[in-house]
């Protein structure tokens, strides 16, 4: 998790000593498909976020409509990010 954090928040706190240590838990291959995993779904919430695209789950798990989960969410979907943080 401190990775995203760092990813998100910070990344010129990711330097060659991050880099080592991060190694003694994963592989290159691994930390570069990490990497690509994160920026693929930072990138892909971004976009949909510029669509005005509303979360495909309720709160409680349904799967919703467009137009439920507008109702659920408000007019401006914000990122459930701050709400993972807590």
């Amino acid at each position: 998790m401190r990775h995203v954090d760092l990813i998100v928040t910070d990344p010129d706190a990711i330097d060659a000593d991050y880099y080592k240590e991060l190694r003694q838990h994963l592989t290159d291959d691994e930390i570069v498909e990490l990497g690509n995993f994160l920026l693929f779904n930072l990138g892909y919430h971004t976009f949909f976020g510029t669509l005005k695209f509303y979360p495909m789950f309720s709160p409680d798990g349904r799967l919703v409509s467009q137009e439920e989960s507008q109702r659920l969410y408000g007019a401006s979907p914000e990122s459930l990010q701050a709400q993972a943080a807590e």
